[in-house]
This record gives C-alpha cells, sequence and structure tokens, in this order.
C-alpha cells in the first residue's frame, strides 16, 4: 500500500480498537497495565498514527473479547498491509465483516440454502423479510433498511463465481405471507441464472438426500474456508478440518436439477405463484 493507503488503514484500524475498548468499558491506562504498554502509545494506536505489531494487536483483540483467529485476521490484514480496508471495515460490526473479508478474495463462492434463498441472491425487500423472521421481536425498520444496504453493496462488490444449491420449499415459501414480493424474488433468480458467473441448482422437495444444515465453501487463494450459517451467527472453519462438507458439495450437485432444469423449474414455481395472487 503507498502513504495515503497506510494511513487509511491505521485510521480505520485505531477507531475500531477504540470502539471495542470502550465497548469493553476498559481505559487507556488498564489496556496499558495489562498488556505492557503505554497509554501514550495506545492512544496514539487509535489515532491511526503509529504502526501495527501483529502479536500486540492479536492481545489487544483477545483483551477486547475477540477471540476467534478469523475475526481477528480480517483486521489485521487490515493492520498489517495485506489489504486496504473495504467500506465494511469502518461501518459494519466485526462479526460480521469476517465473512465479507472472504467474501472479497474469493474466486469461487459455493452454497447450499435450506431456509432462505442465499444472501448474495436477495432482493432488497426479501433480505428485509429474512431479518424480521430471524428475529423476535421484530427489529425496526430502519435496522433492516440498513441490512439490505449492506447487502446490496456486498453483492454489488462480489467478484468471484457463484455457485448455489437451493432446496426447492425454499422457492415455494414467500416470507411473512407476502407472495408478490416473493415472486419478484423469484424473477430475480430467474435473472441470475442466466448470468455467466452463476451457476443455480435446486434441489427438488422430494428428493432422496435433503442435508439440514446450510453453508458455504470460499475457494480463496490460499485455502477454502467453509461458513455454517447458524441461529448465533456465521461461524467459520477450515475446510481442511470438515473436508465430508466438500464432499457433500459435490454430491449435491450431482443430486439437484441441472441448471437448465432448474431454470424450468424455477419459472414454473412463480408461474404458479403469480397465478394464485
Amino acid at each position: 500500500m503507498n502513504g495515503a493507503s497506510t494511513a487509511a488503514a491505521r485510521q480505520t484500524v485505531g477507531a475500531r480498537l477504540r470502539h471495542l475498548r470502550l465497548d469493553r468499558g476498559l481505559t487507556l491506562e488498564a489496556v496499558a497495565a495489562e498488556t505492557g504498554s503505554s497509554a501514550p502509545t495506545l492512544s496514539r494506536m487509535e489515532r491511526g498514527q503509529a504502526p501495527f505489531d501483529r502479536a500486540f494487536l492479536s492481545r489487544l483483540l483477545t483483551l477486547y473479547g475477540i477471540t476467534d483467529p478469523y475475526q481477528q485476521e480480517a483486521l489485521i490484514s487490515v493492520a498489517v498491509g495485506r489489504r486496504e480496508p473495504g467500506w465494511w471495515d469502518q461501518t459494519v460490526p466485526l462479526e460480521e465483516t469476517v465473512l465479507w473479508h472472504h467474501e472479497q478474495a474469493a474466486t469461487l463462492i459455493r452454497t447450499y440454502a435450506t431456509h432462505f434463498v442465499p444472501d448474495l441472491l436477495r432482493t432488497p425487500e426479501y433480505e428485509q423479510a429474512v431479518q424480521r423472521a430471524v428475529q423476535f421481536p421484530t427489529p425496526p425498520g430502519e435496522v433492516t433498511l440498513a441490512k439490505a444496504e449492506n447487502l446490496r453493496r456486498r453483492q454489488e462488490s462480489r467478484r468471484a463465481r457463484l455457485w448455489a444449491v437451493i432446496e426447492e420449499t425454499v422457492l415455494r415459501r414467500p416470507l411473512g405471507g407476502d407472495v408478490a414480493a416473493h415472486v419478484r424474488q423469484l424473477d430475480e433468480l430467474l435473472k441470475a441464472s442466466r448470468e455467466p458467473d452463476i451457476t443455480l441448482q435446486i434441489l427438488p422437495a422430494d428428493s432422496a438426500f435433503l442435508p439440514l444444515e446450510p453453508f458455504t465453501v470460499l475457494r480463496l487463494p490460499d485455502q477454502q474456508v467453509i461458513v455454517f450459517h447458524r441461529f448465533g451467527g456465521e461461524e467459520l472453519g477450515d475446510l481442511r478440518e470438515h473436508e465430508r462438507y466438500g464432499l457433500l458439495l459435490d454430491q449435491l450437485a450431482g443430486v439437484a436439477r441441472t441448471p437448465a432444469e432448474s431454470a424450468l423449474m424455477l419459472a414454473a414455481i412463480r408461474d404458479q405463484l403469480r397465478e394464485g395472487t
């Protein structure tokens, strides 16, 4: 990175560190005593006026409750110049940016969807419906709008090829009973299925093979990362430690309808729902 980029990265990381420290209710003096540093040095770091050491930054993040190695690396990679900060590094909670960081570095994203349309293929109104469906009490409208806007920006910045296997029941279930909105989502899926960098397959509801757990595998230049989509949030791991999921994706692709068959099936489902409105 050049000088301007380095300065921007330091400011981004420093602001994040300050937010994390305050969120834990810690003073600079308390952190200095815990880490063997000094309050002035920590203050300069938070203002983006000092370089970062990987080991020390890891200690700080652990002190601030960020112990997940993938969350740590998402921030450290900016701090040590491995990547330039993205828009998400400044405005989005760290636990959410981890997946996005890996998405941007991926060359191939393969996902299996069992409850909802994959997030990278959702319309804004469908994303808002998902946020309402998975949270109780229902979040305020401005929260769901913000989530939808963040997702739109993720979709626009995707560079990787996308390969999605979606269970048929997902396509037949209008969230919140809004059939018209669901039809619009199916229209967008049909458009996506014609894109050269998107492969879309449907796993029929009567298939004898119906794995329950939604997950995504990201192919990066130096590794493959698996993402488990769970109620408490996204959990990331090295695919080498979960090899059966790589095999499972291959099996799903073999059992699901071909892309051409899936497009016809998707159009039929959309037409059925449209006729019923």
